[in-house]
């Protein structure tokens, strides 16, 4: 009997879950900060619907992506003072 088929496809089991796991942090650090900068859009959105004018572009996206809550906070205060 020939265990090179068992023995390489258990190899490419371990290579797969070795790479699962080190890119599992990574991709759930990329998918909060996509869920973040989305909501961060729609709240921007939304307060330049009840008057509040914060201007909606990149920066302001990767600003409320990163920051969250406090960064969407504070670019409306600082759209207020400003």
């Amino acid at each position: 009997m020939d265990s090179t088929p068992l023995l390489s496809m258990m190899v490419l089991t371990c290579l797969g879950v070795l790479l699962f796991v080190a890119l599992a942090k990574p991709l759930r650090l990329f998918f909060r900060f996509c869920v973040s900068a989305i909501g961060g859009t729609v709240l921007l959105f939304l307060c330049s619907k009840i008057g509040i004018c914060v201007g909606v572009n990149l920066v302001t996206i990767c600003i409320s992506g990163i920051l969250g809550i406090p960064g969407i906070l504070g670019l409306i205060l600082c759209s207020i003072f400003l």
